[in-house]
């Protein structure tokens, strides 16, 4: 399977700059929605947590900055869901390709994934020197150290995730086309149910730790900000490694359930 989408390669990256053509296309800011968006989410939840009637307890950030605690979310969170959203459709959108042309149909969920990567990166443009800005104003709760090496890596965690149930979504929804509906319901509770605007703590409860291990991106932000604040807890490995283990679990068995039913997608578009 992997020698085979090496070959097509070419044809991967074609489809992923289609799609972040298509994506901005007629736009007249263009590619920059991919930072503005995550800003602007970033701003309503600071203002509403700080200035609001609602308001979060700091010690419960660790000393991290309620605007850089958000971002350092909002951005990874922006991939998974971006990524999720798009790839539900995928394959009813390339019906033509679908049944006409041979080639691995993997390409179209992944080419999703690597457009969102490039949406990802362009953000991560303006988060660098907002994190940067903090790194020498926070007194020392953020700050930058070896552990901020293991960042890339988490990426690599979270993208086998989100390419793994992509695979595994888009044949889904091809065979029963309410999967679109139901995940968009999902993934708004899949928001609140993570912890991207307010932190997730099971000191007080310890029962409820399963939580952590069910949802892995609870333990992937968590990592996130960990590398970010140069610092990584005790607590936070076991929560890390559960969600290494569903990353690498969830991206081979998508694609090996996905390959095997390929030759069922042209009769089902």
């Amino acid at each position: 399977m992997f020698s085979e989408l090496y070959r097509y390669r070419g044809l991967l990256g074609m489809l992923a700059w289609r799609d972040i053509r298509v994506r901005y296309k007629q736009s007249i800011l263009g590619v920059a929605w991919a930072f503005l968006m995550p800003i602007v989410q970033t701003a309503v939840f600071v203002t509403v947590f700080t200035a609001g009637p609602i308001s979060i307890d700091q010690k419960s950030l660790h000393g991290m900055p309620y605007i850089l605690f958000v971002l350092s979310a909002i951005i990874p969170w922006t991939l998974f869901n971006g990524t999720v959203a798009s790839s539900l459709e995928c394959l009813t959108r390339n019906s033509r390709l679908v049944t006409k042309i041979y080639f691995p149909r993997e390409v179209f969920p992944l080419s999703n994934v690597l457009a969102a990567l490039v949406d990802f990166g362009v953000a991560m443009c303006v988060f660098i020197p907002v994190y940067l800005y903090y790194v020498w104003n926070s007194g020392g709760a953020v700050s930058i150290t070896p552990w901020l090496l293991l960042y890339p890596l988490v990426v690599v965690v979270q993208v086998m995730f989100v390419a793994g149930l992509s695979m595994l979504l888009s044949m889904a929804n091809l065979f029963f086309r309410d999967v679109k509906y139901i995940m968009m319901f999902v993934l708004q509770l899949w928001f609140f149910a993570t912890n991207i605007v307010y932190p997730i703590s099971f000191e007080h409860r310890p029962q409820l730790q399963w939580i952590t291990y069910a949802n892995p991106m609870i333990p992937i932000l968590n990592a996130y900000r960990d590398c970010l604040q140069g610092r990584m807890e005790h607590s936070s490995w076991p929560g890390l490694i559960s969600a290494v283990v569903i990353s690498v679990v969830v991206f081979f068995f998508g694609w090996r359930t996905f390959h095997k039913a390929a030759f069922k997608f042209a009769e089902h578009v």
